[in-house]
């Protein structure tokens, strides 16, 4: 059972507005081109959605949660002796996917094709996936599924007593935010459109249903941000011929059936912060 200190419905509400907020001055910074020469001085390693989540990190995780409510990184699911487990099937799933494309690659066109990418744009790539890792899916994993998942679960508990409703209240609840924070980038890209309405509501949302379920699942945050990263930056070292995202979702679905049995090696005991401070003096 995911543990974490009860918040209130005003702190839940800070955490968005002020995500919110966030989202729409980097926004405008994007429109001024601030963000786009911060990239491209820093040769593609720094990229936009590093910037972005890094100040969604300082400011609603950082600020509102830890400095503002005295919550620990455990309260949001960041426990260190929850890390090891999730790097070893994280790296496991990784060199699976790398094997099956490669394999897929060769039967399709009798070699090995490279991604070409590597060798055209490499520091892109890796600046792709450290903005993932450090930003989008830590930011995105902490305030939705760590947080508000767990919150909103936690408030419905004192309503019913039926699991499932629980579940499927606070994973709609929760999701729903999520999505909704996605709306002014979807919008200033694609306008009030039915495709964008339709990629908000399928892809966003799903996605959030489906990382909140692996949390729900394995409860272990580190290895969904694992999934999170590969599913946005599969940085494959072929070409893809059956696409790195269907295959992530297979081993995904394979790793939470057997979950239970990868438990124990996870370190219940060592809930020790792995971002941030037990004591916190303002």
């Amino acid at each position: 059972m995911l543990e974490s200190k009860e918040s209130d419905y005003r702190t839940m509400a800070l955490f968005f507005f002020v995500s919110l907020v966030v989202v729409l001055l980097y926004l405008l910074a994007y429109q001024f081109g601030i963000v786009i020469f911060l990239e491209d001085f820093s040769g593609g390693l720094l990229h936009p959605t590093l910037i972005l989540n890094a100040f969604l990190m300082l400011t609603a995780v950082y600020g509102v949660l830890v400095l503002k409510e005295k919550f620990q990184g455990k309260d949001f699911g960041l426990v260190t002796g929850k890390l090891p487990t999730a790097i070893i099937v994280g790296l496991i799933t990784w060199v699976t996917i790398q094997i099956i494309e490669g394999f897929a690659s060769y039967i399709y066109t009798g070699s090995i094709e490279f991604d070409s990418k590597w060798s055209t744009d490499s520091l892109g790539l890796i600046g792709l996936l450290i903005g993932m890792l450090f930003g989008t899916a830590l930011y995105e994993e902490v305030g939705y599924r760590g947080f508000l998942l767990v919150q909103f679960r936690m408030k419905i508990e004192d309503i019913t007593t039926n699991r499932a409703l629980q579940i499927s209240l606070s994973l709609i609840a929760s999701q729903t935010l999520f999505t909704l924070l996605h709306v002014p980038w979807k919008v200033l890209n694609q306008g009030w459109t039915t495709a964008a309405l339709f990629d908000l509501l399928f892809s966003v949302f799903m996605n959030g249903i489906i990382y909140g379920l692996l949390y729900l699942r394995t409860e272990n945050l580190f290895f969904v941000m694992f999934v999170h990263v590969f599913g946005n930056a599969p940085t494959s070292l072929f070409n893809s011929y059956l696409g790195a995202s269907n295959i992530l979702i297979m081993l995904a679905i394979i790793w939470a059936a057997i979950w239970p049995t990868l438990q124990r090696w996870e370190k219940e005991d060592a809930k020790i912060n792995l971002l941030f401070p037990e004591q916190i003096e303002v």
